[in-house]
């Protein structure tokens, strides 16, 4: 079955102090239709008694089903579990929603323990102040987890924008400088323009494409801003995205340009296919020659040299490219993808 996971559906984290106050509305709201009557102490334990137990209950409640909401980190596939490393840190996920579940338990703990005391006040005064008392230490106490609600608000904004994808499909990433074709290569294989996804370490966004050949779906994912420069000009943002991109790959289509027209060197589109197949080293990387049509028979042979397993094709005219997808379904049907496919799953 394929699985495919979003994180679209994130919990909206409150800010501390504003979780208190409406946290204490609801509760004075509460209070005033409690209907009870008899000695003014009596009714005033009631009213303080309801005051304080909706009031944790909203806060507690309201915690607790944030850390609920949040992604079981122990359960995410490879892929996603590295971009949360990357985005936010896993380890600083987990002592947040740690330090927000506690959080919750201690506010429940502290109502039950001022609840009590309510059974001994003698008069409304007493009532109210024990009251305050619980307000102020529920207050305190989540006033101090602000920090790790802070971090979880900002950890929900990116972890939202993460490009939802097949992890267990077949897929095919397309790797390269800018402006060489990699669009049109993949609407090309695919047979129709890419779906485009927001992708936290790229401005364009990632490009997905999918086809379907003998009852099995395949993916394809172009990936700007993040194979189109050396290694050593990425950010570590950027490498680990890379190397969550790992985790979904079965084959890596390198496109280059040996007319140079795309503005960058033939010998610098080269060296970035080295830094590629040393990211994807257990994978098979396969080189494609793009804009055949402007090539003349020296640079043709100039890349068979340097390149001698090069696929050459024209992604604008489709040149070339049914043979080179069924190199890319070829490879990707192998027993070494099948069994990556359980692991990324």
């Amino acid at each position: 079955m394929e699985k495919k996971l979003t994180f679209k559906r994130l919990p909206v984290v409150p800010d501390s102090e504003k979780l208190v106050a409406k946290a204490c509305d609801a509760a004075a709201t509460a209070a005033r239709k409690v209907k009870v009557r008899g000695p003014p102490a009596d009714v005033a334990k009631q009213r303080e008694r309801q005051r304080v137990q909706v009031m944790g209950a909203k806060i507690q409640g309201g915690l607790s089903k944030l850390v609920a909401e949040f992604p079981s980190l122990q359960n995410l596939p490879p892929f996603y579990r590295d971009l949360v490393e990357a985005l936010v840190g896993i380890d600083k996920m987990r002592k947040s929603l740690g330090a927000v579940d506690g959080t919750a338990k201690t506010v429940g703990k502290l109502c039950r323990e001022h609840i009590r005391k309510l059974r001994s006040a003698r008069s409304p005064a007493e009532a109210a102040a024990v009251r305050r008392q619980a307000y102020g230490r529920v207050s305190s106490v989540v006033k101090r987890a602000g920090e790790h609600l802070a971090f979880l608000r900002e950890a929900s904004v990116k972890l939202s924008n993460l490009p939802s994808v097949y992890v267990d499909l077949p897929t095919v990433v397309i790797a390269g400088y800018p402006n060489i074709g990699k669009s049109t290569l993949l609407r090309a294989l695919t047979g129709s323009a890419p779906e485009i996804a927001s992708y936290p370490f790229t401005t364009k966004g990632l490009q997905l494409g999918y086809i379907e050949h003998r009852h099995r779906r395949y993916q394809f994912i172009d990936t700007p801003g993040l194979f189109d420069r050396p290694l050593e000009k990425r950010n570590p943002i950027e490498r680990q995205a890379i190397v969550a991109l790992r985790h979904l790959a079965d084959v890596v289509i390198f496109l280059f340009d040996p007319s140079e027209t795309c503005g960058y060197e033939l010998s610098d589109q080269l060296r970035l296919l080295e830094d590629v197949r040393r990211t994807f080293a257990e994978l098979d990387v396969l080189v494609v020659s793009n804009k055949t049509d402007l090539l003349d028979e020296a640079r043709v042979r100039r890349v068979r040299e340097l390149q001698p397993a090069a696929f050459f094709v024209t992604a604008t005219t489709g040149q070339g490219v049914p043979e080179l997808l069924e190199k890319v379904l070829g490879v990707s049907t192998t027993d070494r993808g099948d069994s990556r496919k359980v692991e990324k799953g």
